[in-house]
């Protein structure tokens, strides 16, 4: 017999959910309006052009939600409890506020 895919599978192979395109700008919109990076990047733009600016963070904030997007699909499933996510947090945050400071 043909098997064909269900609705779920045909939403996320070859068709734009446009619902979950849709909360995921909304989301990080949002949430990135104000941060200390967009603040970074108004500096930085003071003193440097405009386009090699533009497209480092274009990059950089692509290949930063390429590596949540990757993370995601490799625990997907997986029981993670909230105290071992904010420990690692809280140890990456630590790690990289001790290299702020050694500079």
């Amino acid at each position: 017999g043909d098997v064909s895919p269900s609705k779920k599978q045909e939403s996320s192979v070859g068709v734009v959910n446009w619902s979950v395109l849709g909360k995921s700008f909304i989301g990080v919109f949002i949430a990135e309006w104000g941060d200390r990076t967009q603040i970074a990047m108004i500096g930085q733009h003071a003193s440097q052009p405009l386009i090699p600016v533009f497209l480092g963070s274009v990059v950089a904030f692509f290949l930063l939600t390429l590596s949540a997007v990757g993370a995601a699909s490799l625990l997907n499933g997986q029981q993670l409890k909230e105290r071992v996510v904010f420990g690692f947090s809280a140890c990456c945050f630590a790690f990289f506020g001790l290299l702020a400071l050694r500079d």
